[in-house]
């Protein structure tokens, strides 16, 4: 494997463009029950929990730019396989299928789950599932700039939805935040810990770096990609929080999902039907890229040629899909994922970067 990458002009993006790809990449289902689940560890200081895991994330997105600096054009691939070996390499790029299938898995099931639930209750899982299957491999099929583009404009056509909470926030009690700081500092870092889910995908970063063409443009983007997102889990979570009893939040699966209920005009009388179908426009660029990333690391570390591959991890997709019924099922997917995303996301960037820096220091000493 080639750690570095030659790229032609016509698949290469704009640094810009980054904001886009980070940012939905991290929206997804987890942003619609993510209030409950911050809540049941941090209570009312889950805002406390979520400022810390900001400021953890913009920590990552530093070191993986410092990381990703040290080459001309590399990608994660190979740049593990530059710094550890072609094995051990190997052995890290199966550490990221195992982590991108059941976190793609879990964002599939968790919004099949949604539209079952409050849309179509008779709708068969194995319909929706084959539905956003076959819209995601017919996106890859494009190739990258169709996966850019496909953000960017999935990210202008749903940015809508945040100004329709005006009805929640117009609702709330502030008394709800109140006493601050009575949570203590274990269960504020637990909170910290379980927004994981939520802001999962900042590794895209490792693997879209090279197709940038703008290279010394790229830490304005990604740090206000990180920043976008970081503040509407903060504005979701605080509206939740103050919208929501604590009895009440506690019991919302899906909370955000939840307060669209409230929301009513003389033309359209249940608005949270509406979100939920447009919710679809935010979960289907998540799902892209996510699967756009076990495309790369099946061609580049195994040789696998990527259009068949789309095929049989789309058919491996639909099968998981429709064999997982249940929600404690879904959930189980949904934690396990979370759990090895947070060893992916937030502590293997340090890994290598440790470890890049060991390499260079043993190289240095023994030209000397």
């Amino acid at each position: 494997m080639n750690t570095n990458l030659t790229i032609t002009n016509d698949t290469k993006i704009q640094a810009f463009y980054l904001f886009y790809v980070i940012h939905t990449v991290q929206i997804g289902a987890g942003l619609m029950g993510v209030p409950r689940i911050i809540f049941l560890e941090a209570g009312v200081d889950a805002w406390i929990s979520i400022i810390i895991a900001s400021i953890g994330l913009h920590i990552v997105a530093a070191v993986m730019l410092f990381v990703l600096k040290e080459y001309d054009n590399a990608d994660i691939l190979g740049i593990q396989e530059d710094v550890f070996g072609k094995w051990i390499g190997m052995f890290f790029s199966l550490m990221y299928l195992v982590y991108l299938f059941p976190t793609t898995l879990s964002v599939l099931k968790n919004y099949i789950e949604v539209v079952q639930v409050f849309v179509f209750p008779e709708m068969p899982t194995w319909l929706m599932s084959l539905a956003l299957i076959f819209l995601i491999i017919y996106s890859l099929l494009g190739g990258i700039r169709v996966v850019v583009g496909v953000s960017f404009i999935f990210f202008i056509a749903t940015i809508w939805l945040v100004f329709s909470l005006y009805k929640p926030i117009s609702l709330m009690d502030f008394s709800h935040f109140t006493p601050i700081g009575l949570t203590n500092y274990k269960d504020i870092l637990l909170g910290a810990y379980k927004t994981t889910f939520t802001v999962l995908g900042m590794e895209v970063l490792f693997f879209i770096y090279p197709y940038v063409k703008n290279k010394q443009n790229v830490k304005l983007p990604v740090h206000a990609g990180v920043f976008a997102t970081n503040l509407l889990v903060l504005l979701v979570t605080v509206v939740s929080v103050g919208y929501f009893s604590p009895g009440q939040l506690q019991e919302s699966v899906w909370a955000t999902l939840s307060m669209f209920k409230i929301i009513h005009f003389s033309f359209i009388e249940r608005f949270d039907v509406i979100a939920v179908s447009v919710w679809m426009v935010v979960v289907l660029p998540n799902m892209i890229i996510l699967f756009w990333m076990m495309i790369r690391v099946l061609k580049r570390s195994f040789g696998a040629p990527d259009k068949w591959m789309m095929y049989v991890i789309g058919g491996l997709l639909f099968v998981t899909s429709i064999l997982i019924e249940y929600r404690l099922d879904i959930n189980k997917v949904t934690d396990v994922s979370a759990r090895i995303g947070f060893w992916v996301v937030f502590v293997y960037p340090f890994i290598i970067y440790s470890a890049l820096l060991l390499k260079k220091l043993f190289k240095r000493r023994r030209a000397k």
